[in-house]
């Protein structure tokens, strides 16, 4: 039987799913999710990542997405990973996980605070485009302080969707995408920096070997496709970082070309052809998954997550009606908010705050500017309208930032990920940035390019190009509406001042962060 199918092993913050594509069409044919598993953890800031448990769960999504479409698993072509930056796990030389933990693990306070203190965080920024916070390079100064004998029993550390590939091939490589994302990674070599290993203390053989995306390193072994339902001698091949993998999907590979990545976080992205780093360190800057590419980023937090605890929180009668009648839920809200006009009238929301990666900190959460008089101007549409007009005020920030550093502001934006899903949201994103926003067919852009290089690995595609032409479509182009990107320049300005005050509050003790990067 022909091989027809690429799947793609997608590790999110919250969830994994195993999504498979048609390779000709690039139209996603099954797809099976499940919520990770996060173990409780005594240590504070830590949120441990259960490879025991969520291994599990990986290898039910990978069988269920076979069996829901009848898909022979001779039909699989190829199989790859992406997933979320920064989370690691670590083996011992039994090939046995003895650390992991997810991207926004925060147990490494004290060691950042260090590294600040001691004037490396500054040097490490200049080396690696990222200030350490959340990354593998505090936490292992933290598993060799707290957890020695754990530090001086790792063989090697993987992000997310290497162990994926380890567990699926027993291969321990990384590529360059997810790799820069550890604060041990030279951005111009596009390796690991000796440097930053040796100024640290840190051992320096532990880190796996870096190849391209889109290498074959391996076939699914006997013991996995037991477990996973794959054919055993599958290729397996190396997938880049998630964000990374959603610029690809949307055939973001040309210098200055802008995107939104929208899930949990909202990763605000262009693409560079040299290491540009941000002098202020405000925004990250990562390698891309080409060579010779990087990426300069802003994020905005807890974007998904927090439309989710609204839809979960108040919004019962739309869920419950999603069950009934199969209707999205969120698409309910999108028609309960279409009739709220710009504005909102006069509610802000505040979330999170722009990227400030030396000082990477979030407000309390609050709606600001609702009227307890006035039940048809502070009713959930309009709190849902407000959520959505944020997002896009966030969204325009970044993007005034990177122009800063770059010189070159988006004339297009491409608008992927969940979130990309609305009908509402785009045209806000456009009328809040002044750039047309395109919305692709296939909204997973991550899984999607991860595919695109599961298919180049084995030869379905002459190049990434090649592939971003036969795969890559967009069903929506909007312009912006002049008269709305005016109001929202004022709206704008006044929620940076809100945002001032709100952060002041909770300097002051007065309120607890939505969020806060150890050593912010």
């Amino acid at each position: 039987m022909s091989r027809s199918y690429l799947m793609t092993i997608d590790c999110g913050t919250n969830s994994v799913r195993s999504i498979i594509f048609d390779a000709v069409t690039g139209i996603q044919v099954s797809v099976a999710q499940r919520d990770w598993y996060h173990k409780e953890s005594s240590i504070p800031g830590a949120i441990d990542f259960d490879t025991g448990a969520n291994w599990e769960l990986l290898r039910i999504c990978i069988s269920d997405s076979l069996r829901n479409q009848s898909i022979d698993p001779s039909e699989i072509a190829a199989v790859t990973a992406t997933s979320f930056r920064h989370g690691i796990v670590c083996l011992d030389r039994h090939g046995k996980e003895i650390f992991g933990c997810i991207n926004v693990d925060a147990r490494a306070e004290k060691q950042v605070i260090k590294l600040v203190k001691d004037g490396i965080a500054s040097e490490i920024y200049g080396i690696n485009g990222d200030w350490p916070s959340i990354q593998a390079l505090p936490r292992l100064m933290w598993m060799k302080e707290n957890q020695p004998e754990v530090y001086h029993n790792i063989w090697r550390m993987l992000m997310a969707s290497d162990w994926v590939v380890y567990k699926l091939c027993e291969a321990t490589v990384s590529e360059p995408s997810n790799a820069s994302s550890t604060a041990l990674f030279d951005l111009k070599s596009r390796n690991w920096s000796d440097s930053i290993v040796k100024m640290c203390d840190l051992r320096g053989d532990i880190f796996p070997e870096i190849v391209d995306a889109g290498t074959v390193v391996g076939e699914v072994s006997h013991s996995a496709a037991e477990q996973t339902g794959l054919l055993a001698g599958t290729p397996v091949v190396v997938g880049p970082a998630d964000t990374q993998a959603g610029l690809v999907g949307i055939g973001a590979i040309k210098r200055g070309m802008s995107s939104v990545v929208g899930g949990t976080f909202w990763l605000e992205t262009q693409v560079l052809d040299e290491p540009k780093l941000d002098m202020e360190m405000r925004l990250r800057t990562q390698c891309h998954c080409e060579p010779n590419q990087w990426i300069i980023e802003g994020c905005s937090f807890y974007i998904g997550l927090s439309i989710r605890w609204f839809r979960n929180a108040f919004c019962q009668y739309e869920y419950e009606t999603e069950k009934l009648t199969g209707i999205d839920s969120y698409n309910l809200l999108d028609h309960m908010a279409q009739s709220v006009p710009i504005g909102s009238y006069g509610v802000q929301v505040i979330l999170s705050d722009l990227s400030n990666m030396k000082a990477w900190k979030h407000a309390a959460p609050s709606f600001v500017g609702w009227d307890i008089l006035d039940a048809e101007k502070s009713h959930k549409g309009v709190f849902f309208h407000a959520m959505l007009e944020n997002a896009a005020l966030q969204t325009r920030g970044e993007f005034s930032t990177i122009k800063s550093i770059t010189g070159t502001g988006p004339e297009v934006i491409t608008f992927c990920g969940g979130c990309s899903k609305s009908f509402l949201w785009p045209q806000l994103l456009a009328d809040a940035t002044g750039a047309k926003v395109r919305v692709p067919v296939v909204k997973e852009g991550t899984a999607l390019g991860a595919a695109i290089y599961a298919g180049k690995g084995v030869g379905l595609y002459h190049d990434t190009q090649d592939a971003i032409d036969k795969l890559v479509k967009f069903e929506r182009e909007l312009e912006p509406n002049w008269d709305n990107h005016a109001i929202y320049a004022k709206l704008y300005s006044q929620w940076r001042v809100l945002y001032a005050q709100h952060l002041a509050m909770m300097e002051n003790g007065l309120t607890k962060p939505m969020w806060r990067a150890a050593g912010a």
